[in-house]
């Protein structure tokens, strides 16, 4: 297995589901183990609204939300509706690096960043949130090669806005959709949630809904709110970025999110607590992250004799690529995006 993101750490896609870090009951809590839900809404309550959809060919709990995304589970994290599908046969596992065929962007598309660059929009914070903004695009960008950059004509950006709940919280979309992806931050949101928000940005989904997770944590359904298993999904379609699960990964619950008792929803397999998340990213998301986004100054210089394409393997039907590599494919060169090919430049 090549790489995974420990925010997934990085998504592959990310793999399915996603949830915001929520306190035991429903509402704010201050304690960085637990991130509660933008949203203050019982399970209970969310329930009901609940629909069955497909992502990533796996069937998952959505809910439609008033801005017209969909919260998976009724998490902090926000699929538009192209990212879903009805059927399981809509996702394309291994789809043909073509960029004139129809099917690259159907059933469950997340994209990644084009050459690493968040552009952003700010509307709305307040100068504390701002400067918990500030240290959390610092803590990525110092460790990593994504980079920020307040967005000037760009087509593709994040708004990122206040969503006016009193709390230490917030909501992102996943991966670059455009005009439209957003993060929304409660009005004493910290750098431990912020971090975590743009982790779903650049594509990252839990990391307890590893497929492989369980060799590393427990899950204790019995203490979970009723309604919020879901949350606790394991996907077998998310792509790896790194070769290990990582209790430490900005992306991972804490031991009590969603406990409905005050005992522990998630523990190592010892049964101890896992450590408190930090605003930080680990070991592990500083890794995955870069295989993801590799540093790059734009794309390969198509005017030189040296053709950009030498020394690439052409894409064959019966290998499982990984986000990151590139293939070549009918004279052009093409890179693995979460669930389809980019297409980079023509081979000379």
């Amino acid at each position: 297995m090549r790489h995974k993101i420990s925010l997934r750490k990085l998504l592959v896609l990310t793999t399915i589901m996603v949830m915001c870090f929520a306190s035991c009951e429903k509402n704010d809590v201050d304690d960085q183990n637990a991130i509660t839900p933008d949203e203050e809404v019982s399970i209970e309550d969310q329930d009901t609204a609940f629909i069955t959809k497909y992502f990533l060919g796996e069937p998952v709990k959505v809910r439609l939300e008033e801005d017209g995304t969909y919260s998976l589970a009724g998490s902090d994290t926000r699929l538009f509706e192209e990212q879903l599908s009805d059927t399981a046969d809509s996702f394309v596992e291994n789809p043909v690096p073509d960029a004139s065929l129809t099917n690259l962007g159907l059933g469950g598309g997340v994209r990644k960043w084009t050459n690493g660059v968040v552009y952003y929009v700010i509307n709305g914070l307040s100068s504390s949130v701002r400067s918990e903004l500030q240290k959390s695009f610092d803590e990525w960008s110092s460790k990593t090669s994504v980079t920020f950059k307040e967005r000037t004509n760009q087509s593709n950006y994040v708004t990122i806005s206040s969503s006016g709940s009193n709390s230490n919280s917030g909501v992102a979309t996943l991966g670059m959709n455009g005009t439209r992806g957003f993060i929304r931050l409660g009005t004493r949101a910290t750098a431990v949630v912020i971090i975590h928000e743009i982790g779903h940005t650049l594509g990252y989904i839990h990391e307890q809904n590893r497929s492989d997770r369980d060799s590393f944590i427990r899950i204790n359904f019995e203490n979970i709110q009723d309604g919020a298993q879901d949350q606790f999904f394991k996907s077998n379609s998310a792509t790896l970025l790194t070769g290990q699960f990582d209790i430490n990964s900005t992306m991972m619950y804490g031991s009590f999110t969603f406990s409905k008792n005050g005992r522990p929803t998630i523990t190592d397999l010892n049964r101890n607590l896992l450590p408190q998340r930090q605003a930080r990213i680990s070991t592990l998301d500083v890794e995955g992250t870069n295989s993801l986004y590799p540093s790059t100054d734009g794309n390969p210089d198509t005017g030189g004799e040296t053709d950009p394409c030498d020394g690439v393997e052409e894409w064959s039907r019966s290998r499982r690529y990984f986000v990151g590599e590139r293939v070549t494919y009918r004279g052009s060169l093409y890179e693995r995006d979460f669930t389809r090919w980019n297409f980079i430049t023509r081979c000379n």
